[in-house]
């Protein structure tokens, strides 16, 4: 069966593409249950949605470029379209859904990791003509600070990380983010995530997902090409998944060295 246009107001958990006209073959779009168009950035009134930024550290670290960051793209989508205008009291909600988020986490993150703030950034695609897919999003438009403190436990390498999974009606388009400093206390005796954290995560996730999609801001997956066509549009995220593997992210590993040992090197003996 086709896409039906988005209704009002949107049900949670559905698969859905707001896209860039011209958009995905009209083959591709029985995987969907709903679809809609984006305004780009040339039109008078562009479609816009909000990439969160949610940064941690270690406040022991003077180092910034030690801190670990993951994103999460939310689209308001209002009244079967997307709402550009986001007011005090929608930062507010979507806030509290985040907030909620970060203080789940911490349960399986590492003593040494605090989460310090979040930043709003506008995000909006250009046209198709335009080579880049998206446009300048500029400074946030929102910060907000955090506080807390893991209780996982002990610090593991800080390249290490736990994968959360956001699944769309592509499966080769689906979103991801990283979650930074788990901690020791949660790794099994094999090696892995221990189930109690796989739990856990998927639950605050799903809880954080939930609430937000019942106020009618959706997370999102942006995609540039659909089955290796371009195309530019926004993909809800209908489902969540987390396992027991960790994953290793090398831009997050120690900046620098605080401690170096060198042995010297016995002079090569003439034969």
């Amino acid at each position: 069966m086709a896409p039906s246009p988005i209704p009002a107001p949107l049900p949670p958990w559905l698969r859905v593409l707001i896209e860039v006209l011209p958009g995905i073959a009209e083959g591709l779009q029985f995987a969907l249950d709903h679809i809609g168009t984006l305004n780009t950035s040339e039109n008078t009134e562009p479609h816009t949605w909000r990439q969160v930024q949610c940064i941690y550290g270690d406040p022991s670290d003077p180092d910034n470029a030690n801190k670990a960051i993951f994103t999460i793209d939310i689209a308001n989508i209002t009244g079967g379209k997307v709402d550009s205008s986001w007011t005090d009291a929608d930062y507010a909600t979507v806030e509290g859904h985040l907030g909620f988020l970060t203080e789940q986490l911490l349960s399986i993150q590492a003593i040494r990791c605090h989460p310090l703030e979040r930043r709003y950034y506008v995000r909006q695609f250009n046209p198709m003509s335009n080579v880049h897919p998206f446009a300048h999003s500029g400074p946030p438009e929102r910060v907000f600070a955090e506080s807390g403190v893991g209780t996982g436990g002990g610090a593991l390498p800080p390249q290490c990380a736990i994968s959360v999974t956001e699944k769309t009606a592509y499966p080769r388009h689906w979103g991801r983010f990283y979650i930074p400093f788990p901690g020791a206390a949660h790794v099994s005796t094999q090696g892995r995530v221990d189930a109690a954290a796989v739990t856990s995560i998927a639950a605050a996730v799903l809880g954080a997902y939930q609430g937000l999609q019942n106020a009618e801001f959706f997370p999102v997956v942006p995609v540039t090409q659909v089955d290796k066509v371009p195309t530019r549009g926004l993909l809800s995220v209908n489902a969540v998944q987390v396992d027991d593997v960790f994953d290793v992210i090398r831009r997050r590993r120690s900046h620098t060295a605080t401690i170096r040992n060198v042995q010297p090197v016995a002079a090569t003996q003439p034969a």
